[in-house]
């Protein structure tokens, strides 16, 4: 197996050498890992050009170029190379304009923990893995395209002078050539399906056609789309080794009643099975075969873009929206907002899952002003929710306008029936509104003070006065 190539670039040489002593602990014989450090911005530009590395830890901060310019520079090179920037100042400015430049992750220094640092390294290996193999895939696919297509122009300039037999031979090739054409052209999974349905029936001159799927996690055949001729309904299970639809595990096509199918697998991966109906089935098992060979790599094609593109685009947009918002003091607020409900939570001991819950709810809080002022925290939810890991993040935004004695909005909940990263959040913005008004931090906890048990919860406000006195302050 071909080895994990890491690069650190980081000015810290004693912190770049305990990154390396933990990664280490990564390789063993079937996972070999080279890790390499540079100090500097451009040793790690020139180090990159030799190593070709697979991930990349990079420091925001160096001696003599920006982190940034360096992720750029990096890129320029290999679009492909998966960089985790790092740095001791977080903000949502730099977290924007590293995604745009491309970079895979943002860590803080310190690190929470070796295994946090180790798990964010491992998914980003496995995201280079993954787009290096469909990279791969969609080359040996163009190969055969082009070979498909050159077999025809060959085949169609000696049509005249060959007999039937080679005559359909040449149209059997061109409609694959075509049905190749066509798979290839889409990477959405339930479009493919779509189209997988309507050319399988093209290609054969089917009069009915039936494509089954795995389901992975129940070990199942469940039915994705199918034409009325097949006792089969979409939704429906069929059991893998079932007759006759679920044979999958057969070596290839297989026949009965006038109808054929052929498992659908990539490699030693079982993806599914297809099934045509019409009559002479048994004469074409080599290209319902070839036909089922090209299924699987599409098949395998789209999902893995169905996994890739759900943990990274729906992010990137959520952070577009604050970045492009009319008013530029919202995305000041919500990073001091997400700054002191951090502080809040981590003197409550909320955990790190609720912490990093509590964070996003508190940056993304204002993201519905730009589409609705009126019900700017509703629409923020309905923003937020669809994106799974901001679900909980959504429901904190929809209830940080809620009042601990029940009298607050949407719904008029009261005390602990209001979710705790709502009630983190209230404290947090309106105490750095009254300091956006001029107030000192005194007199603005005074007032947030006086609002206990009322409008806010009397334990959050505790916490921030906690937080308050731990910077010298007298409250």
């Amino acid at each position: 197996m071909d080895e994990d190539k890491i690069l650190i670039i980081d000015d810290e040489e004693a912190l770049a050498q305990f990154i390396e002593k933990i990664l280490s602990g990564m390789a063993d014989p079937e996972n070999p890992v080279t890790i390499q450090i540079a100090n500097t911005g451009q040793d790690g530009i020139n180090l990159a050009r030799e190593l070709e590395p697979d991930v990349v830890l990079l420091d925001i901060k160096l001696p003599d170029i920006s982190g940034i310019e360096v992720l750029a520079q990096l890129k320029q090179m290999d679009p492909d190379v998966q960089v985790v920037m790092m740095t001791g100042f977080a903000s949502l400015e730099t977290a924007v304009a590293a995604v745009r430049e491309g970079a895979y992750d943002y860590i803080n220094k310190p690190f929470d923990s070796s295994e946090q640092l180790k798990t964010i390294v491992k998914n980003a290996l496995e995201r280079r893995h993954l787009i290096m193999e469909k990279k791969r895939l969609m080359t040996e696919l163009t190969e055969v395209n082009e070979a498909l297509e050159e077999a025809n122009r060959i085949l169609e300039e000696k049509k005249a002078l060959v007999d039937r037999q080679l005559e359909e031979k040449i149209q059997e090739l061109q409609r694959l050539n075509e049905f190749s054409r066509k798979l290839s052209s889409e990477i959405d999974l339930s479009k493919l399906i779509g189209i997988i349905f309507e050319e399988t029936k093209n290609t054969t001159d089917a009069d009915a056609c039936a494509l089954l799927l795995m389901d992975r996690k129940q070990k199942t055949l469940v039915v994705r789309k199918t034409d009325s001729a097949f006792p089969l309904e979409v939704g429906g299970v069929v059991a893998v080794g079932s007759k006759p639809f679920g044979e999958i595990d057969s070596k290839g096509a297989w026949t009965f009643d006038e109808t054929i199918c052929a498992p659908i697998r990539f490699g030693n991966e079982a993806l599914g099975v297809v099934c045509v109906k019409k009559e002479g089935v048994q004469s074409m098992k080599d290209l319902f075969e070839t036909i089922a060979s090209y299924v699987s790599v599409s098949l395998h094609n789209a999902m893995l873009f169905e996994s890739l593109k759900s943990s990274y685009i729906e992010a990137v947009l959520s952070l577009m929206l604050i970045e492009e918002t009319k008013d530029p003091g919202i995305r000041e607020h919500s990073l001091r907002v997400s700054d002191i409900a951090t502080r809040i939570g981590g003197e409550l001991k909320l955990g790190e899952s609720d912490l990093n819950d509590v964070r996003y709810a508190a940056l993304l809080h204002d993201i519905g002003k730009v589409i609705d002022e009126k019900e700017s925290f509703i629409t923020g939810e309905k923003i937020l929710s669809p994106i799974k890991f901001l679900k909980t993040p959504s429901r904190y935004v929809r209830y940080m306008s809620e009042h601990y004695d029940g009298s607050g909005k949407p719904e008029g909940l009261k005390g602990n029936e209001i979710p705790i990263g709502s009630r983190i959040i209230a404290v947090a913005n309106r105490f750095d509104e009254l300091l956006q008004e001029g107030r000192d931090e005194p007199s603005a906890f005074k007032e947030i003070e006086s609002g206990a048990e009322k409008e806010f919860d009397p334990e959050i406000v505790e916490a921030l006065r906690k937080t308050l006195r731990k910077k010298g302050l007298s409250v």
